[in-house]
């Protein structure tokens, strides 16, 4: 099995929950609509600072290599 395949599949899971979960949320539209941006905003959050630990790890080892 390819890892592509694997890692697409868990996508159209992921999607594919993340649907019937709004779907069948016991919130209101404008409170689910509030929390997802909440979430998303965290998530974003979340991806920058990453990417801010693996960039300055990058150039740590550049600088090690020199």
């Amino acid at each position: 099995m390819r890892s592509g395949d694997f890692m697409a599949g868990i996508l159209v899971g992921v999607l594919i929950g993340g649907a019937l979960g709004l779907l069948f949320a016991p919130e209101t539209g404008e409170e689910t609509r509030e929390l997802v941006a909440e979430k998303a905003r965290k998530l974003k959050e979340a991806a920058a600072e990453k990417g801010r630990t693996m960039l300055h790890r990058g150039e740590g080892e550049e600088e090690e290599e020199k």
